[in-house]
């Protein structure tokens, strides 16, 4: 014969036990996890916070202790409004000759240099040997130039 009803209510009982034992300890678990989250974004907060007012102190006292530009001391002794007309004229000369120069591209073969990334590893290796050759090649030419320009008497900067 099968089993009697009270021993599957004994067996139903049990099983909700363990459940709710279960379900208490997973709730304690999620109680703790949300403390150690409120504390860790309390902490985050504050950090970015001291770091966010540092960071501003800091912008402020280097405004205040360097010296003022050229371009700073020119608007100061302008009347109020003059350096909004002087700036806007100033860019209007610059994008005329923005304008006024065509883009320039280099083609090699039908392909435009810098058009694909270099696929293999043999080809980046010699693109930067390439570069590390003309920057050394440009460095001693500089060099070169300013030596002789020192023995002739000349000031380098």
């Amino acid at each position: 014969m099968g089993a009697s009803s009270a021993e599957y209510e004994q067996q139903i009982a049990d099983v909700r036990g363990s459940i709710e034992s279960k379900i208490v300890e997973l709730r304690e678990r999620s109680r703790d996890t949300i403390r150690r989250s409120r504390r860790v974004l309390i902490i985050a907060v504050g950090t970015g916070a001291a770091v966010g007012a540092a960071a501003v102190t800091a912008l402020f006292i280097y405004r205040m202790t360097r010296p003022a530009t050229l371009a700073e001391r020119v608007e100061r002794g302008l009347p109020e409004g003059w350096w909004n007309y002087v700036r806007n004229a100033r860019d209007k000369i610059e994008l005329g000759w923005r304008r006024a120069l065509p883009p320039v591209r280099l083609y090699v073969g039908d392909q435009q240099v810098g058009e694909q990334p270099p696929s293999t590893t043999v080809e980046k290796v010699a693109i930067r040997a390439a570069q590390a050759v003309g920057t050394a090649m440009a460095a001693a030419i500089v060099g070169r130039l300013t030596d002789q320009f020192r023995k002739r008497g000349g000031k380098a900067a």
